[in-house]
């Protein structure tokens, strides 16, 4: 099992009375585990929530995958720029995503932090565009975390309405593992691990009573990082 099927199975024996009354084992992907509870068992899929974007083609994608790009480049930037900072100095960089072309996008948001770094003291709060995507950095004192180079990403695609979002990320994945599991032998239960943490349980459990589609899942379960579980009621 993978890391965040381990941590799910783990979740849903607590909320099952524990180790006493349930145990966990593989699954044959799909289902991804299953779960013994008592003298039954159940068959498990496990999927992640995420936040999707709304692409100006009209498409949806998953906001995850274009924020950790903006993640993983400031923590490169972190460890290939931030020795070159004066000892008394970080600096903030603000990252607008998704952009046209990462590549040149990387390189050239890279040149312009190492000019920064030479002199910092030249600057305050600058805000330019970068191979068509925004970028602001400011200069501040140094940050008691010891990273020299910190951030934010901001998705100029993302929505800021919770409850769209968590009922498109929950019906997608509820139509998407139907399709996946709709032959496997019943019971099968979904287990959707909670990675949209703006959206809580009780904001899924609205989303859940106002969507009507047909699925081939007994239970559905919501898990949050914090190993949470809540049963979800979906309309059919």
């Amino acid at each position: 099992m993978r890391r965040d099927e381990e941590f799910v199975g783990r979740s849903l024996v607590g909320f099952l009375g524990g180790p006493s009354s349930a145990f966990v084992c593989d699954g044959e992907d799909p289902p991804d585990l299953y779960l013994q509870v008592g003298g039954a068992r159940a068959g498990v899929e496990v999927t992640r929530l995420s936040q999707f974007t709304f692409e100006s083609n009209g498409t949806l994608k998953n906001r995850a995958t274009q924020d950790f790009f903006g993640i993983r480049l400031l923590n490169e930037l972190d460890a290939n720029v931030g020795p070159k900072l004066p000892p008394e100095v970080s600096l903030l960089i603000g990252v607008w995503v998704p952009v046209p072309n990462a590549g040149r996008f990387k390189r050239s948001l890279t040149e312009w932090v190492a000019q920064i770094a030479v002199a910092p003291k030249q600057y305050f709060n600058e805000e330019r565009k970068i191979e068509g995507a925004n970028v602001s950095v400011s200069v501040i004192e140094r940050r008691p975390s010891g990273k020299k180079i910190t951030g934010f990403v901001v998705n100029k695609n993302a929505s800021a309405n919770i409850g769209l979002n968590a009922r498109l990320v929950i019906e997608d994945r509820i139509r998407t593992k139907t399709e996946i599991c709709g032959g496997l032998p019943k019971p099968i239960w979904l287990a959707v691990l909670n990675d949209y943490w703006l959206a809580d349980a009780d904001t899924y459990a609205l989303a859940g009573r106002q969507l009507e589609l047909n699925h081939c899942f007994e239970r559905i379960f919501l898990v949050s990082i914090q190993g949470v579980v809540n049963e979800l009621a979906i309309g059919a």
